[in-house]
């Protein structure tokens, strides 16, 4: 499994899990271990004195005490007057190793604890606005120079609430039995539950502040990822509200702050909705002003009601909004659904994230309904698990469109690159393409300049050279002349670019050798290819082999003192062969050992070189001259 999935799915994992502990979080009657004393009972009594009244009534009260099941009248005042519990307790008959002390699960909000007449811990003011430390356990050391063997007595002095005056019955004023027993074992409950009920829900928040950063800075650099700013507000909104758990003492009237609290719920309700909506592309610009408008709506409501309606007006909203988030998220669902519907074929990515988000916004509405049934009935949990289940869920959805945004990325950055490469491609295939065309403009503007250069060769030199060999009275002028006509013609052919055929080529050569060997007395041999052949040569070829030829008839002539001379031409596997051999007495070494230093060889491998043949030369004194051509066709 790849990094990124574990880290999606590590916050499904976890989410998951809570929620299957919630039998296990749920509060069972509460029961003492074997050597501690659980008081499940106590003497109440209505005062404000700084401690118990002995003269006012008396009733006895069975511990967890509600009070909104036991004192359901509305206050005069918005916070109802405080409440002193006495429970009396007799020492242990054994007493275990080490100090006693009183484990209080849950005092919400404020208490006041005195020992045998002395205070031991005062948490929190008594008269509004009273402070919120509903979920903060208290574990008060009792000390052993005032415990007595018999007759001990606790009082408690507990402020607090009415759930009416709240948003939420979680944090109306309560007092949970409470257990006495050694200071040791005690301190580990006590730091076990501070770690669920506050620890826990305070890093969580603090790393769901670090994905809100995240996400909105993703959002910021990806103009396509705009979506995202409404999961970091999300996420922030959530935090905010997420204060109730550990809300210390702020110089606002109770009533302002519950509403604060309440106004952060559409706050969460239109981030969510705008993410939701807007990550599948889709706006609706008369839902937006219905979103913002419910956010101005709430906190206007829960004014006009008072503080002594908040509960019931609060209600009615948080019951309506989860309605709405609820649908949202369903639609959401739909929308996603149908994107994979439309592009089947590149659906497997696409299901495998829609297998997630299902889960995640699954776990999502089971969390919105349970917070929704416990801001309504007072089933209070040993561990809060909305505090714990639904940061994790936002950082799922956010790790979700991290990696999300990551893949497309990752699919840009290929993209760019085949397009990188598309594009080198083309710009080689332009590039040859241009080298093509400058290239075939080189040969037409030279094809351009070879016929002017023939053309003025014919028409100008020939003409004159042609006069000379007709007007001249000197027969060695006129045979130079009509020589240099020759070879002027010659060079003209070249020029013009006319293929010529193979059988013409060969019969102007042999005419030519024949002749020339024949005026020197050297009898001439011609052999012609055994069959007729149907090949031309390039106009260039022609003009090389030509002068190849002559070349080797006047090395011939000149230098090898031969009497016979056989010409023998083939075309064989593409190639056009001529062999040309003498038994005349053969070249000289020079000095080096070389063979193609002096009459005119150097020329003639040259000139072979050009038409991409080659021209061999084998000789020795006395043993007459072999010169092998070879031109490809």
């Amino acid at each position: 499994m790849s990094i990124p999935s574990l880290l999606l799915r590590l916050p499904l994992l976890v989410g998951v899990a809570l929620l299957s502990l919630v039998p296990g979080l749920l509060p069972f009657p509460a029961q003492a271990q074997s050597q501690n004393l659980l008081l499940q009972q106590a003497l109440v009594a209505v005062g404000s004195e700084p401690q118990f009244p002995e003269q006012a009534a008396l009733s006895l009260q069975a511990l967890p005490h509600d009070w909104h099941q036991s004192r359901p009248e509305a206050p005069s005042e918005f916070a109802a007057h405080p409440l002193w519990y006495r429970l009396a307790f007799d020492a242990p008959f054994t007493q275990p190793a080490g100090p006693l002390a009183a484990y209080i699960a849950q005092a919400c909000s404020n208490v006041q604890v005195r020992f045998n007449g002395i205070s031991l811990l005062t948490r929190g003011r008594m008269v509004d606005p009273i402070t919120d430390h509903c979920f903060q356990p208290l574990l008060v050391p009792l000390p052993p120079e005032l415990l007595r063997p018999q007759g001990n007595l606790l009082d408690l002095q507990l402020a607090g609430y009415s759930r009416q005056q709240l948003n939420s019955s979680q944090r109306s004023a309560r007092l949970s039995a409470v257990e006495i027993g050694p200071l040791e074992a005690l301190s580990q409950r006590h730091a076990r539950a501070t770690f669920w009920r506050q620890s826990l829900p305070q890093a969580l928040n603090a790393m769901l502040v670090m994905m809100a950063v995240t996400t909105g800075v993703l959002a910021i650099l990806y103009r396509r990822e705009r979506h995202l700013l409404f999961l970091s507000g999300l996420m922030l909104s959530w935090v905010l509200l997420s204060t109730r758990f550990w809300i210390g003492a702020l110089p606002l009237p109770r009533h302002w702050l519950e509403i604060g609290l309440s106004t952060c719920l559409p706050a969460i309700t239109l981030f969510s909705l705008q993410f939701f909506l807007r990550e599948m592309g889709w706006r609706h610009a008369r839902l937006n002003a219905l979103l913002l408008a419910q956010c101005a709506l709430v906190p206007l409501s829960l004014v006009v009601a008072g503080p002594l309606h908040h509960f019931t007006v609060a209600s009615v909203w948080t019951a309506l909004l989860a309605a709405e988030l609820v649908a949202g998220m369903a639609f959401h669902l739909w929308l996603r659904w149908q994107a994979i519907q439309a592009r089947p074929l590149d659906s497997t990515v696409q299901r495998r994230d829609f297998t997630m988000v299902c889960t995640l916004l699954g776990l999502s509405i089971a969390a919105v309904l349970l917070e929704l049934m416990l801001s309504q009935l007072q089933l209070p949990m040993w561990v809060p698990l909305t505090p714990l289940t639904v940061p994790l869920l936002m950082m799922g959805l956010g790790l979700h469109a991290t990696v999300c945004v990551a893949r497309a990325r990752k699919v840009a950055e290929h993209k760019h690159v085949q397009l990188e490469q598309r594009m080198a491609e083309k710009l080689a295939e332009i590039e040859r393409s241009y080298a093509q065309m400058a290239e075939q403009k080189l040969e037409q503007v030279t094809e351009r300049e070879r016929k002017r250069i023939a053309a003025d060769l014919h028409d100008d030199l020939g003409a004159k050279l042609l006069t000379i060999v007709h007007t001249s009275e000197s027969d060695r002028i006129s045979t130079l002349a009509r020589e240099a006509l020759e070879e002027m013609r010659l060079s003209v052919r070249g020029l013009t670019g006319k293929p010529v055929h193979l059988l013409d080529a060969l019969g102007d050569w042999r005419a030519e050798l024949v002749s020339r060997l024949g005026q020197a007395n050297i009898n001439a041999e011609w052999k012609s290819p055994a069959e007729d052949v149907e090949h031309t040569l390039p106009a260039r070829a022609y003009v090389q082999t030509t002068r190849i030829l002559r070349e080797s008839v006047s090395n011939i002539i000149k230098h090898s003192g031969a009497t016979h001379c056989t010409v023998s031409c083939n075309v064989q596997g593409g190639d056009f062969q001529v062999v040309i051999q003498d038994n005349g007495q053969g070249i000289p070494m020079e000095l080096d050992g070389r063979l193609d230093k002096g009459h005119g060889m150097a020329s003639m491998k040259a000139r072979a070189k050009q038409m991409q043949g080659q021209c061999l030369v084998e000789s020795g004194q006395g043993l007459g001259t072999i010169i092998r051509l070879t031109i490809p066709l």
